[in-house]
Parts: C-alpha cells; sequence; structure tokens
C-alpha cells in the first residue's frame, strides 16, 4: 500500500538524539524498537484498533529533490511513514504523536507536496493526507471492490467506541451493563451493516450508527431493523454521558419496558444474506 511520510528536520542542525528519540517513543503504548546497521525503526500498532505506522532513523536521506529547500533547513533523515488508507480516525492519532514530538524536539517538517520545509501545523499535515487518500481512491478504484467506504464521521464514531469499549465495560461495570462489541457485516449488494448482540433481558450499551439487532434469546437469535425498534423504544433509551452522540443505554428502571417490546412487536423479518467482516475493510 501506498504511504504518506512526513519527514523531519531541524533549522542549522542535524544533531538528532536518538537515546532522547528512543525513550520518548518507549513511553508509547503499542510502540517497539528495533535497531540495525540500516536503520532504526519505531514500529507502531494501536494496541485496540490494530492499524500500524512507523517512525523511521535511515542512513541516507528519502527526501526527493531535497536540493530545492531552504539551506537553512537540515534533514534529519528521520520521517513517519502511514499507510494512505488508514482512516482518519487513526491518522489523527498519530499525527497528534507528531505534534508532541516535534515540540519536545524543535523539529520541522516536510512533505513532498509543500513548497518548503515548514512548522508542524496539524491542520495542513491532515489536509494534505485526506487529499491524498482521496486522490489515490479516485485513481485506484479497485480497491473499493473489497474494501467498504464509510462517511468520515461516522466511521470515526465507530472506531472511537472500538477503542474506547474497554472503559465503557469499566464505567458501567458496577450497573452490571454490557458494553458490546460491533459486527460489520456485508449483504450481497455489496452494502455494509453494523449490527451488536443483544442478550435478551439484559442491560445494554448501544454503540453508534446501527443497523440490525441480534437478539439473542439463549436458544434463538432473530435479526431487528435497528430503526424500527428505536421508533417505539427511543424514550426508553437514555444517552450515555458524556460520550458519542446516538451512543444509548438501558438503564435498569427502563429494561422490562424494553424486554416488552421485543416480546410483543412483530418486527419486519430481516432477509438478507450477511457476511461477516473486520473492520480494517472500512475506509473513509
Amino acid at each position: 500500500m501506498e504511504k504518506f511520510q512526513l519527514h523531519f528536520f531541524r533549522e542549522k542542525s542535524r544533531k538528532l538524539d536518538v537515546e532522547a528519540v528512543i525513550a520518548f517513543f518507549e513511553v508509547i503504548e503499542g510502540m517497539e524498537v528495533e535497531m540495525d546497521e540500516r536503520s532504526v525503526r519505531f514500529n507502531f500498532k494501536h494496541p485496540r484498533l490494530g492499524y500500524e505506522a512507523k517512525f523511521l532513523i535511515m542512513p541516507k536521506s528519502q527526501v526527493k529533490d531535497i536540493y530545492r529547500l531552504n539551506p537553512s533547513f537540515l534533514d534529519l533523515n528521520f520521517q513517519l511513514e502511514l499507510p494512505l488508507l488508514s482512516p482518519d480516525y487513526f491518522a489523527n492519532f498519530m499525527f497528534e504523536i507528531v505534534k508532541k514530538m516535534v515540540t519536545k524536539f524543535d523539529y520541522f517538517v516536510y512533505h513532498d507536496s509543500f513548497e518548503d520545509v515548514l512548522p508542524y501545523r496539524y491542520e495542513l499535515v491532515m489536509k494534505v493526507f485526506m487529499l491524498m487518500k482521496e486522490k489515490y481512491l479516485e485513481l485506484n478504484p479497485k480497491y473499493l471492490y473489497d474494501h467498504y467506504l464509510v462517511q468520515k464521521d461516522k466511521l470515526n464514531s465507530m472506531l472511537r467506541y472500538i477503542d474506547d469499549n474497554l472503559e465503557l465495560q469499566k464505567f458501567y461495570q458496577e450497573a452490571n451493563t454490557y458494553a458490546p462489541f460491533y459486527y460489520f457485516l456485508v449483504n450481497n449488494d455489496h452494502k455494509l451493516r453494523v449490527a451488536f448482540e443483544w442478550k435478551y433481558d439484559t442491560l445494554t450499551v448501544i454503540p453508534p450508527h446501527i443497523d440490525f439487532i441480534f437478539l439473542n434469546r439463549g436458544n434463538e437469535v432473530s435479526i431487528i431493523d435497528y430503526h424500527e425498534f428505536l421508533l417505539q423504544a427511543d424514550k426508553y433509551l437514555d444517552d450515555v454521558p458524556g460520550f458519542l452522540k446516538n451512543t444509548k443505554v438501558v438503564a435498569k428502571k427502563n429494561l422490562k419496558k424494553v424486554n416488552k417490546i421485543f416480546k410483543k412487536n412483530k418486527f419486519k423479518k430481516v432477509i438478507e444474506i450477511l457476511t461477516k467482516i473486520d473492520h480494517y475493510a472500512l475506509i473513509d
């Protein structure tokens, strides 16, 4: 896959304190340090989402046409490599690490699309990343045959829910409320469907952007259209405080009322053949 490369420079100095950089990265969860005579590699794997990126210190400059750049800024042969089709949520995570690093070590940054080396500006770097991703998908439409395009805000919310799921589980542990995981599925029309399992008569968090509920009654699992359910149950669902919009929770006082909706209502039968995928197949 194509990589988004961001190069690091210093003004009037090539000094790169490798030990200090290692110390900076070692405290980041999911970061591993490798080194040999060819390079120093800081390999990052997001501990909950699994997306990967790396920072590299190389023996030679990787900057194209470096001769045309302002000679006051010197290349450190140090760069970030981020897969170009990473979701914006993960790119944002990595660019926040970059922000802390360049502030700590007084680095400047350069990308091939820049006219020159610049002070780090998150908004600019993120904009360039998104434009390059958009252009790549435009030029390589085949990539979408086995991947699924999701609106940016929607995918951002879903990935944040996955990222924060463990914290939600801890928050609701005393209330015996379950924070379920997503099921990502596609139907025969290549359309994405988002679902979760709800164990009947159980207090539960409802993740954002749901299409289907897999209602588990022990010896029977039925598929329920979430929006059809919501028409009747919305008044019995509370917003999760201080969390993502459209993330709901069933309070204990309302559980019997929600159970009654599941019991009494004859929901429209969902007739779709669904195939499970994982979140790596989703792009924005």
